[in-house]
């Protein structure tokens, strides 16, 4: 594991569920927020990110590297990739846990996995769309102050999954599915699918409350795509590239790796 922070602390949970040997990388080993990772069973090892020696030697005789890194520190791959390869790993999950795009913000994607198909390091990509235990987070809702910004329309559906089920999600697929079903995957998942008016919907049944929308401009939100987190993910839902494929891929996924995965609906984290 490559960071074991927002969601990587739920990934490295569930793996150890699966009684595998999980080592956890980190640029500091000395906060107390590992000492509960230890004792759970993992291992923590200090790494030099910019040094590939180090690197190199963290993951010696490590099978599969996941990476939880920041959004905006997704570029640091590139050399964590290269460090797996001369290491002799055998599978690379780069950090898309999230909505499948590769441009703007996230055109750094497509450059991890170009080097990964270069150095021929397979790579397996999990899709579960949006965080929705932190959805209200990045987009800004205050669903108990009974507001809402929508940009757009919002009539375009996204899918959403909590870093709960992702973990559980990604943990079981990992320690079950045969390695060439691993190698060079795509792996599109959701927990739920609606549209940002639903959420209002939801959050209105939920709290018993109304909840006042305001509308932002679409094409101007859009000016600020590659630069602006916000306006980044807004455009990509208005857009209809926030779904983890259609709802048939999504739930043919989870018939043929996980059945019985019971995902939480957005409900639960209104």
């Amino acid at each position: 594991m490559i960071g074991a922070g927002s969601l990587g602390s739920f990934i490295t949970a569930e793996l150890l569920k699966k009684d595998v040997s999980v080592k956890v990388l980190t640029r500091d080993d000395s906060k107390a927020e590992w000492d509960a990772v230890k004792r759970s069973g993992a291992t923590i090892v200090k790494v030099d990110y910019s040094d590939e020696k180090s690197l190199q030697d963290a993951l010696t005789g490590i099978q599969v590297v996941v990476s939880t890194i920041s959004f905006f520190g997704l570029g640091a791959q590139i050399d964590m990739a290269k460090a797996a390869k001369a290491a002799g790993v055998q599978l690379f999950v780069p950090a898309e846990f999230g909505v499948e795009i590769s441009d703007g913000m996230s055109s750094v994607k497509m450059e991890v996995k170009d080097v990964l198909k270069e150095l021929q390091l397979p790579y397996a990509l999990f899709h579960p769309g949006f965080f929705a235990d932190l959805f209200h987070v990045f987009f800004r809702y205050k669903y108990a102050e009974g507001r809402m910004t929508i940009v757009g329309k919002g009539e375009t559906a996204f899918s959403a999954t909590s870093r709960h089920d992702i973990g559980r999600f990604v943990a079981h697929v990992l320690t079950t599915a045969a390695p060439a079903e691993l190698a060079w995957r795509t792996f599109r998942f959701e927990g739920d699918r609606l549209t940002l008016h639903e959420v209002a919907a939801r959050a209105e049944r939920k709290l018993g409350t109304t909840i006042e929308i305001t509308y932002l401009d679409f094409d101007e939100v859009k000016k600020n795509y590659d630069t602006d987190f916000f306006a980044f993910l807004t455009t990509v839902v208005e857009d209809g590239r926030a779904a983890s494929g259609s709802p048939e891929e999504a739930q043919a996924t989870v018939s043929k790796y996980f059945p019985d995965w019971n995902p939480a609906k957005f409900d639960e984290f209104i």
